[in-house]
């Protein structure tokens, strides 16, 4: 079905952007969509993932999914600096931005055991013949 492949699709654009724009600055950053590792914690770390899509645009038949109203959650983790985090999240807001994503929780900070995050959410409708 083509609704399980939006996540995967979404984290390969955000890869591809997040590395030509941070990896330079940043050469150990790590773009995951686990919650857990396996090897040595990377900073700073972006972690994607699908959060609750919603089926939109049912037909007569409804015999098919035409569209969903899909949700992305991204975390940003660094050991290091707030700043570190917030220079990443901006990218990554931007390049969900230019995929037609919503902004709809704007990145939110934490602080525990000197390990720096800011999480965002983003939102959009999606139609099977859709490109990202």
């Amino acid at each position: 079905m083509w609704t399980s492949d939006i996540e995967s699709m979404v984290f390969t654009r955000v890869k591809a952007k997040g590395n030509n724009a941070l990896k330079s600055k940043y050469p150990n950053i790590y773009f995951t969509t686990n919650d857990r590792v396996q090897t040595e914690p990377k900073f700073p770390t972006i972690y994607l993932h699908e959060v609750g899509s919603v089926e939109q645009g049912m037909d007569l038949e409804n015999t098919e999914i035409n569209a969903v109203l899909n949700t992305i959650q991204v975390d940003v983790t660094d050991n290091e600096s707030q700043g570190r985090v917030k220079e990443v999240i901006n990218n990554i807001v931007k390049t969900m931005k230019s995929m037609g994503y919503t902004v709809i929780s704007l990145p939110e900070f934490q602080n525990t055991n000197n390990v720096y995050r800011q999480t965002a959410r983003f939102r959009r409708m999606i139609g099977k013949g859709d490109l990202l």
